[in-house]
């Protein structure tokens, strides 16, 4: 089943008050309520335009391909390039365990592979 994952892009994007900002963007709070705890079964492209505006992504991010028991497909099906995984909290995970001077590295290299000082 295809479907719609606001919380993965919202976690890489450091958003932790999820409702909140998504009402912030002039979205209802039942709607917000529905985006967050997964209850969409469909979206307008108005809305997915708007969410690929806001968080600088595609609509291939925002979607993740969990295949039904049921449905037999080969593995190297397109759909399955839709499939997520969880490096989000694995990258978390690993900065929040970095020592300073390493992070300050990181930064570094993100901005452009300069050397940090």
């Amino acid at each position: 089943m295809l479907k719609l994952d606001l919380n993965r892009i919202l976690k890489i994007k450091g958003i932790e008050k999820r409702n909140s900002y998504l009402i912030s963007r002039g979205h209802s709070s039942t709607y917000a309520s529905h985006l967050v705890n997964g209850q969409i079964v469909s979206i307008s492209f108005d809305k997915l335009e708007q969410f690929c505006i806001d968080f600088n992504c595609t609509p291939n991010d925002l979607f993740d391909f969990v295949p039904s028991k049921d449905l037999v497909l080969p593995k190297d099906h397109a759909l399955f390039s839709v499939s997520k995984n969880n490096r989000v909290s694995e990258v978390n995970q690993l900065l929040q365990s970095l020592p300073m001077d390493r992070i300050e590295e990181l930064h570094a290299f993100l901005e452009g592979g300069k050397k940090a000082e």
